[in-house]
């Protein structure tokens, strides 16, 4: 198993519209590249080896194919990767790797207007509850020349690190949060990387890595832990307002 972008929900199902307001779509260069949750009117929050030039973002949107006028289109003004991610890891896939501290925060080029169908997602105050049952969203394929018509969502548990640990040959460490079903059947795969994690309405991952084959049996999805990044999220909007 390999660390890779995330995205093609497995085990889903077509979310009901605009019923996550905060997914972002992060596009380089007119093509979907992963997913972010707006937490802030002026700013993204998306992970570290999503880090592009070139950036469009799209929210307000259940298709990313058909034009719907609920949907806003802006900008990024500056890209902050988190300080501690190791870039010379991005976008390699080798046993032993540590993919700690892959969050990325965007500054928009103006604030989104707040709308029915685009909101804010709260941060935590604490972490969610082992076995809690959460919800990830996304667009994509198997193919990355494609995706899909409608955003996809799917209920994925908190699982003990441990189940990742055991199943993945790189480093799961205190900064990740391991979810999935451990009968299987319902997971992320490629295309997604940034995408929001959201426990009782309360953000608490960003899609970071897991199994690259898209497969639908006993591989769990790992995703950036957000309590432990608190400080760092507040101190990086504060400075950059």
């Amino acid at each position: 198993a390999t660390p890779s972008i995330q995205s093609r929900i497995i085990g889903g199902w077509e979310c009901e519209r605009h019923s996550q307001p905060w997914q972002v779509a992060v596009c380089h260069n007119n093509t979907f590249k992963c997913g972010g949750a707006l937490i802030h009117p002026q700013w993204v929050l998306t992970a570290t080896h999503c880090i592009s030039n070139n950036y469009q973002l799209f929210l307000g949107r259940h298709s990313l194919s058909r034009p719907e006028h609920s949907g806003q289109r802006n900008y990024v003004s500056q890209s902050f990767p988190h300080p501690n991610f190791n870039m010379s890891l991005r976008n390699k896939q080798f046993p032993g790797a540590d993919y700690s501290h892959d969050l990325m925060l965007l500054r928009l080029a103006w604030p989104v207007l707040i709308t029915d169908t685009v909101k804010v997602v709260d941060l935590p105050t604490k972490d969610p509850k082992m076995g809690s049952s959460c919800f990830t969203s996304g667009w994509g394929s198997p193919s990355r020349s494609e995706i899909l018509d409608s955003l996809q969502c799917v209920d994925l548990n908190i699982l003990p690190n441990d189940n990742c640990g055991n199943t993945y040959l790189q480093k799961v460490t205190k900064f990740m949060l391991c979810t999935g079903h451990l009968k299987g059947g319902k997971a992320t795969c490629q295309g997604d990387s940034g995408s929001p994690l959201v426990c009782n309405g309360v953000l608490q991952g960003i899609a970071s890595w897991g199994a690259g084959s898209c497969s639908p049996h006993k591989f769990p999805s790992v995703f950036a832990r957000l309590t432990l990044y608190l400080d760092w999220i507040r101190n990086t909007m504060v400075s950059n307002s």
